[in-house]
C-alpha cells in the first residue's frame, strides 16, 4: 500500500528509555508533549512502522549500552536482521527510520547506518544495524561502556536526518520540540 514507510528488513526498534535526565530536571521522557507525553508520542510513531518495539527501561541499569543489549535480545533473528535503535527522549525519531534502513540496504557492506543532525554530529541512537555486528560488538563492550565505543566497532554510513534527530535533554530541546510538533 503507498504512503507506507519502507522498512523492510527490519525486525524491531529498540528504545532504551530510562536516563537519568539530569540537564533537564525530571524524566525528560515523561514531559507532556502533544496528547501524551515526548514518549507516547515516539512510540505512536513506531508503531505505525508495523515491527516490534522493545521500550527498556530503568530496571536495565547501566546505561544505554545493556539497554540495548536486552532489547536486542528480545528481537530474535539471523545476523542480517536490521534492527533499529532510538532513544526515548526523540519523538520525531520514527521519521528518519526509513531513510536509515534505505541507507543500509544500498550499502551491504556497512554494518550500520547512523542518523546524523544538523550540526553534523553522529547519533548513534538514532540508528539502524545489522543485528550479527551489533551484538558482537556490544559483546565486546566492557561493562558501563559507551554506546560511541559500541559503533566504534562497526562500519558506519553516515545519514543526515535533520530534525528527526532532535532529542530532549533540556527544556528548551523541549520548547523546540513543541514548536515543530505545532500545526
Amino acid at each position: 500500500m503507498s504512503g507506507e514507510p519502507d522498512v523492510e528488513g527490519l525486525i524491531g526498534v529498540v528504545v532504551p528509555a530510562g536516563g537519568r535526565s539530569s540537564r533537564f530536571g525530571g524524566d525528560k521522557a515523561a514531559a507532556p508533549f502533544g496528547d501524551g507525553t515526548v514518549l507516547d508520542h515516539l512510540l505512536r510513531r513506531l508503531g505505525r512502522l508495523g515491527v516490534p518495539v522493545r521500550l527498556v527501561g530503568p530496571e536495565v541499569p547501566g546505561g544505554p549500552v545493556p539497554a540495548i543489549a536486552a532489547g536486542l535480545t528480545a528481537l530474535p533473528g539471523p545476523d542480517d536482521a536490521l534492527v533499529a535503535v532510538v532513544a526515548g527522549d526523540q519523538p520525531f525519531a520514527a521519521d528518519a527510520l526509513p531513510l536509515l534502513v534505505a541507507a543500509l540496504r544500498a550499502a551491504p557492506q556497512q554494518e550500520a547506518a547512523v542518523g546524523v543532525d544538523a550540526g553534523g554530529r553522529d547519533q548513534p541512537l538514532l540508528a539502524v544495524y545489522r543485528r550479527g555486528p551489533l551484538r558482537v560488538a556490544l559483546g565486546a563492550a566492557a561493562a558501563g561502556g559507551r554506546v560511541r565505543d559500541v559503533v566504534a566497532r562497526l562500519r558506519v554510513e553516515r545519514v543526515p536526518v535533520g530534525e528527526a534527530s532532535l532529542d530532549v535533554d533540556t527544556p528548551a530541546d523541549l520548547r523546540r520540540a513543541l514548536h515543530l510538533l505545532a500545526p
